[in-house]
């Protein structure tokens, strides 16, 4: 399965990517506003860089509930002037988290060259901008609005929905002039869902994976892994890393977390174990993105 990332084109067959999150926000669930400082935010992509980083996810979010709303002038000066000092410091592909064309579209200008768009192209802007950039784009399942409250989702047949909202999705990209090569499928976990819908999504990684484009697992310290396992946000380190290797065994290719070091390893580990079970236990060797990503 070939990845369209900015200029290159990657083989994701025997590889899986691991992409860094850097919030430069003053209220991340996770990490507060430890990033916000653009020094501090470098500092964080350098460590991720050298832990193996196959790419940095830019975020500079407008909000959600209970979080102060940012201007999408402001969220646009912050994303397209990190995504430029990020590229003029590493050669590491960017990508940018945003559901506002007028953001993604600066951050393409500036160097990004993959729109990671929680809320289902909702803006509808958002494909064009990146058709027209030639930036590839994250297709995500939600069922409501990001940042409306969601307390008690409800599916008739979880699994079945949740495909047929990402092929539509992947669809919508596709009539855009977006390429189905350059479209990664996000089934959203803990997006609209339960803790425990969220957990039926991972296990049933291996029916999205089957939909034809790169599909990204994003568990990084979320609520479902911590009403899974009664763990806080921060202590959920351990389980984010089995849910990614996870993933990764039923078919995932690109991971979103906060720490790479462990992440890396966990996805070389599981894109090893699936060449090993190709191969029928033959010595087959796979391809690995550490410290190997092209600009």
């Amino acid at each position: 399965m070939d990845f369209l990332l900015g200029n290159q084109r990657l083989n994701l067959d025997h590889r899986a990517l691991v992409m860094g999150i850097l919030n430069r926000t003053r209220d991340s669930f996770y990490d507060g506003d430890a990033h916000y400082r653009l020094d501090d935010l470098l500092r964080r992509a350098e460590q991720m860089v050298e832990e193996g980083a196959d790419l940095l996810d830019v975020g500079a979010r407008p909000g959600g509930v209970g979080v102060r709303e940012v201007t999408e002038a402001e969220e646009t000066d912050l994303a397209a002037s990190t995504v430029e000092a990020l590229r003029q410091r590493f050669d590491v592909p960017v990508s940018v988290d945003t559901q506002r064309a007028a953001v993604a579209a600066e951050a393409y200008r500036t160097g990004a060259v993959l729109g990671n768009d929680m809320s289902g192209f909702a803006d509808p802007g958002y494909l064009p901008a990146a058709a027209a950039a030639g930036a590839s784009v994250v297709a995500t399942h939600i069922r409501l609005p990001p940042g409306v409250p969601d307390p008690d989702p409800h599916y008739d047949d979880l699994v079945p929905e949740v495909t047929r909202r990402l092929r539509e999705l992947a669809t919508r990209a596709k009539e855009a002039g977006v390429p189905a090569e350059a479209i990664l499928l996000d089934p959203g976990l803990d997006l609209g869902k339960t803790w425990r819908q969220s957990l039926a999504l991972l296990a049933r990684f291996d029916t999205f994976a089957a939909l034809g484009h790169p599909l990204l697992a994003a568990p990084s310290n979320k609520i479902f892994l911590g009403r899974l396992l009664h763990r806080g946000t921060t202590e959920r380190g351990p389980a984010t890393i089995a849910a990614c290797a996870l993933a990764v065994r039923a078919g995932a290719r690109v991971v979103r977390v906060h720490h790479v070091r462990a992440a890396r390893d966990a996805v070389d580990l599981a894109t090893a174990l699936a060449a090993e079970s190709a191969a029928d236990g033959g010595t087959e060797a796979p391809v690995t993105g550490h410290g190997t990503a092209p600009g």
